[in-house]
């Protein structure tokens, strides 16, 4: 770590890299590195591609595609001590209107205020303790951290329900789920609990009510609902805690998506019929809080079974991954596949072409709750998808098995951009909504995180 002077920083020597790249020893270990680099030739692209004609093309078109995105920052609050952060989330829902779309795609210029009704949109602020601060409830980074994450679950609302009550809805299949108010938390939030040390981590079962909370057995630590999350575990009492806020940046961002389907399903099932659903990113929840992926895909599979017995059509649900090494291999190939077309991507192909690993596990097992494939639209442009995952015993991989997907596809196509590279309109409308600019962004939140604790702190 280079040393600091005012706002300068302790600069690295010219030639410092020299001792590395003259080491012998470095040299023989990085020929021993190796990484997943396939000649686009190898890869059996004709056999796995599949016509849009061909798919199946059941559902109705959409009226409307509800995308959603997030953002985050970690900003210093304090000259003197750089070391104390403040961690800010916005998550934003962006409903783009497709008939207002096509109507100005047909006219021979755009009328700006016909542009200005598009969209509509819903946005989440939520500001987190990091390191070096504590609420005044609690002792510790880690207990703020705690006690912040179910308090903002409970005072956000989307749609007239608190995030707690739509965590609650989404896992109610799962079996951390006790009764609709009680959560069972398998792990000790205290780091220093007798059950978290020696060489292995007992199991507990700790019953938290969302009024009444719960007590662990061992430490009688209070114990909260969220809890169950474990982003608590990612925090640090000094060190950046970007990687926890991320973690709950991610939780936010999925159960949005599931409290509109779930309150499109119980208030407006016809309109839901006629929604699409967005995610900037995969369907997939990494890191610690991870056993969601299965909640979220049953409560899918829960909606879209009430629509078809409502006489409905189940919404379309795609997740869009603009980086990444699935979306590196797309480019790869994007030539060698034909306009239209979809390809489809098993266990073996994803393994075999485009990730490191073995084929023991299926892709995404432990995370995903979409299944890729890549799709190149008449236009060119090719898309890094993840549709909803089908029931077990269901060949994943095929594009055939899924009764949506033509639309799903068709849809893509409709609001293509050429804004950005294999873009659309409505994930770059909530990006635009979402995003807090790395430079300008970050500066006005950390003059604001200072100017509010200063003023509220000693």
């Amino acid at each position: 770590m280079p040393y600091e002077s005012g706002n300068t920083y302790e600069t690295a020597q010219r030639l410092g890299h020299v001792p590395i790249i003259e080491n012998e020893l470095v040299q023989e270990e990085l020929d021993g590195f190796s990484t997943k680099e396939v000649d686009p030739d190898e890869a059996p692209i004709e056999d796995n591609s599949y016509a849009l004609e061909d798919l199946p093309n059941e559902g109705i078109d959409p009226s409307y595609f509800l995308s959603i995105d997030g953002s985050l920052q970690e900003v210093p609050t304090n000259d003197d001590y750089p070391s104390n952060r403040i961690g800010f989330v916005q998550i934003a829902a962006v409903l783009t209107k497709l008939d207002l779309l096509d109507e100005q795609e047909s006219e021979r210029f755009v009328d700006p205020a016909r542009v200005e009704e598009i969209d509509d949109s819903s946005l989440q602020d939520i500001v987190l303790p990091s390191s070096n601060y504590i609420r005044d409830d609690a002792e510790t980074t880690v207990e703020s951290w705690r006690k912040h994450i179910y308090d903002t679950f409970k005072t956000r609302e989307i749609e007239g329900r608190s995030l707690l009550e739509i965590y609650l809805d989404v896992i109610q299949a799962d079996p951390r789920l006790i009764d609709e108010n009680t959560v069972d938390v398998y792990r000790c939030p205290n780091p220093d609990c007798p059950a978290n040390t020696g060489e292995r981590r007992s199991e507990l079962h700790i019953h938290t009510s969302v009024d009444d909370f719960g007590h662990c057995p061992k430490c009688d630590t209070e114990v909260y609902p969220t809890d169950a999350l474990r982003t608590h575990e990612r925090v640090s009492e000094s060190q950046s805690n970007r990687t926890a806020i991320s973690d709950i940046m991610q939780v936010f961002e999925h159960l949005t998506m599931c409290a509109y389907l779930l309150y499109l399903s119980e208030e407006n099932p016809e309109r839901l019929s006629r929604v699409g659903f967005i995610i900037d990113g995969p369907l997939a929840i990494y890191g610690t809080g991870s056993f969601l992926h299965k909640p979220i895909l049953q409560t899918i599979a829960r909606v879209s079974n009430r629509q078809k017995e409502l006489g409905y059509a189940p919404p379309i649900i795609v997740g869009i991954e603009k980086s990444g090494q699935l979306k590196d291999h797309a480019d790869q190939i994007r030539d060698k596949m034909e306009p239209g077309t979809v390809l489809k991507m098993d266990n073996e192909y994803i393994y075999k072409y485009v990730k490191t690993g073995t084929t023991d596990d299926e892709y995404g097992v432990r995370e995903h709750y979409g299944w890729p494939f890549i799709y190149r639209t008449r236009s060119g442009r090719v898309f890094m998808l993840k549709v909803p995952k089908l029931p077990n015993g269901e060949e994943k991989y095929d594009p055939m098995n899924y009764p949506l997907m033509r639309k799903t596809l068709e849809s893509i196509s409709k609001v293509e951009t050429a804004l950005y590279d294999d873009a659309t309109i409505p994930v770059t409308l909530a990006h635009q909504r979402a995003s807090i600019p790395l430079k300008t962004g970050s500066k006005v939140l950390e003059l604001f995180s200072k100017g509010a604790l200063n003023n509220g702190s000693s």
